[in-house]
């Protein structure tokens, strides 16, 4: 069996000190940038400003096939909406809202037409890094 040899006074001492220096360390240590902030979470995604989803104001819609030109200049005309481009051969249409109406109150309004396949938001997309 082994026996515990006794510590020398010096390392007795120094014992308690260390013990202490570490904790001292320890606590000033996990902080040491901001030691009057508020503990966040890790797992929180730092906030960046939210910009909106869509471009306010202005629309994507879709003809069925075989909507006269005509019917096409009256429907978004009643509508109060203004073409700023035409894609897929005048089917589908960028638009913009010419009065305060939401993006949504001009969805619903125009969705009630049986001649418009669909109306959505001009949504930003954004590539990811």
């Amino acid at each position: 069996m082994m026996s515990l040899l006794p510590l020398p006074d010096r390392e007795i001492r120094l014992v308690p000190i260390m013990m202490c220096a570490s904790v001292l360390w320890f606590s000033t240590s996990c902080d040491a940038k901001n030691r009057n902030a508020t503990p966040t979470s890790t797992f929180e995604r730092p906030e960046k400003s939210q910009a909106p989803r869509f471009i306010p104001y202005e629309l994507l819609v879709k003809f069925k096939n075989g909507i006269a030109q005509e019917r096409i200049e009256s429907i978004l005309k009643d509508s109060r909406i203004d073409v700023i481009g035409v894609i897929q051969r005048g089917r589908l249409y960028h638009v913009r809202i010419l009065d305060d109406r939401s993006v949504e109150s001009a969805i619903t309004q125009l969705t009630s037409y049986q001649e418009i396949e669909y109306a959505e938001p001009n949504y930003r997309y954004e590539m990811q890094k």
